[in-house]
C-alpha cells in the first residue's frame, strides 16, 4: 500500500487503479454528522466502499448494510482492521440485523435499483433506524435520464436494460412528484436533477456509459416530531 493511503482509499480502485472520489453526498453528510457527539452513519449499500473514508476521518462510526453476499464479504476483509466499520450483509428493504439508532443515512448507489415499491421499503427500512432529527442522503434514477423506458418494463417507472454492463438489472426513475412521494414522511431539505457523469460509481459504469446519466440528488431529514 502506498504511503499516505489507507484501506478505505484503495478498497476496489477504479480500472486506471486510482483511489475512488467519494460521492459529494458523502462528504457532505460527513461534514454534518462530524459537529454531533459519538455520530453513527448507516450506508444502504457498499458499493466500492468509496465512501467510507470521509466518515472515518470525520470520527464517525459506520455500519453498512450490503445485500450482495460477495461484496458483503470482500468489503469486510477490506476493513477488518478498522474497528469503527461494520458491514453486514442484509435486504436492503429490512429490517436490519443492526438496530442501533443512527444520526444520519447515505445511499449514492443502491436506491437506483429494484422497483419503486422496493425502494419505498428500503426508505421506511432507514427512517426506522434514524433518529429523531436524522439526515438521509440518496441519489435516486431520474426521468431525464435516456434510459428511462428503454430496455424491459417490470413495473411503472422501472426498466431493465437489455445489453451493457447492467443488463437485466432493474432500474427505478422518478419525476419531482415521485421524489416527494418518496420522501412524504421526511422534511426535504433539497433535491435537485444533475448530470451524474462526475459522481457515478466508476465500478459500476464506464466513462462512456456515465456521460449521460442524470441523478436526483436529494437531502432529506426525519422531523422532530416523526
Amino acid at each position: 500500500m502506498e504511503a499516505g493511503t489507507t484501506d478505505w482509499d484503495r478498497y476496489y480502485p477504479d480500472p486506471t487503479g486510482s483511489p475512488v472520489a467519494a460521492h459529494p453526498l458523502a462528504e457532505a453528510l460527513a461534514a454534518r454528522l462530524a459537529t454531533q457527539p459519538d455520530p453513527r452513519v448507516l450506508l444502504l449499500g457498499i458499493g466500492s466502499g468509496r465512501n467510507v473514508g470521509p466518515f472515518v476521518r470525520a470520527g464517525v462510526r459506520v455500519h453498512a448494510v450490503e445485500q450482495d453476499v460477495a461484496r458483503a464479504e470482500a468489503a469486510k476483509r477490506a476493513f477488518v482492521a478498522n474497528d469503527s466499520v461494520c458491514i453486514e450483509c442484509a435486504c436492503y428493504g429490512g429490517p436490519f440485523p443492526e438496530r442501533t439508532r443512527v444520526a444520519g443515512a447515505l445511499s449514492t448507489h443502491a436506491l437506483l435499483h429494484g422497483t419503486p415499491a422496493a425502494i419505498a421499503a428500503a426508505v421506511q427500512a432507514v427512517r426506522e433506524r434514524l433518529e429523531t432529527g436524522g439526515s438521509f442522503f440518496v441519489t435516486l434514477g431520474s426521468v431525464r435520464d435516456p434510459r428511462f423506458g428503454r430496455g424491459t418494463r417490470i413495473a411503472e417507472g422501472a426498466f431493465a436494460p437489455s445489453d451493457g454492463s447492467e443488463a437485466g438489472v432493474t432500474h427505478s426513475f422518478f419525476d419531482e412528484a415521485g421524489v416527494r412521494s418518496l420522501f412524504s414522511a421526511f422534511e426535504l431539505e433539497g433535491a435537485y436533477e444533475d448530470c451524474a457523469a462526475a459522481t457515478v460509481g466508476t465500478w459500476a459504469h464506464e466513462p462512456d456509459q456515465a456521460r449521460d446519466i442524470v441523478h436526483w440528488y436529494v437531502k432529506a431529514r426525519l422531523p422532530e416530531d416523526a
